[in-house]
């Protein structure tokens, strides 16, 4: 390809140019791959990634440089870099947004959460624990009431229609 320079994984992990090209473009292939690898393992496929780097717009080019850098393809071309830049620039950008919402829930784990409790002023968490767990139960009461309701009212029907039914006859 002309105004490209391919670059190749070595064993050591590094990068390697296998043709001339500007440091930046190499280290903009590595962040690539990086920034990748850290969507992939917070649970992002390559459709996603690939949607969210064509954005909106459907900007072709920028899925292009994109995927020659997976590839470990470095733009040597200006645009190139900065159109390379700017998309790792918006991975970066949803990488922390990911990182945080993980913080967010992985702070959370173990806690009551719930609309009901958590609105309630001057409850410890134990409390809050206590609450919880008595409207769960009687919610679950409350349900099988229910059901056990129909099932009664449901029965009274089919012995009226059966029994009842063909004596008005």
């Amino acid at each position: 390809r002309r105004g490209r320079a391919a670059v190749r994984a070595t064993p050591g992990g590094g990068a390697r140019a296998t043709l001339s090209s500007p440091s930046s473009g190499i280290e903009l292939v590595e962040k690539a791959t990086k920034y990748t690898s850290d969507l992939k393992e917070m649970g992002l496929t390559m459709a996603l990634i690939r949607r969210y780097v064509a954005t909106d717009k459907n900007d072709l080019k920028k899925l292009k440089v994109f995927q020659e850098a997976l590839s470990g393809i470095a733009p040597t071309e200006d645009d190139e870099i900065m159109r390379l830049s700017r998309v790792l620039e918006d991975l970066n950008g949803l990488r922390l947004d990911k990182a945080e919402e993980e913080l967010f829930w992985a702070e959370r784990e173990g806690l009551v959460v719930s609309d009901i409790t958590d609105n309630a002023a001057g409850l410890t968490e134990a409390e809050k624990s206590e609450v919880a767990t008595a409207i769960a139960n009687i919610t679950m009461y409350g349900v099988q009431g229910a059901v056990w309701n129909a099932i009664i009212l449901f029965v009274v029907a089919i012995s009226v229609v059966t029994f009842v039914g063909p004596a008005l006859r």
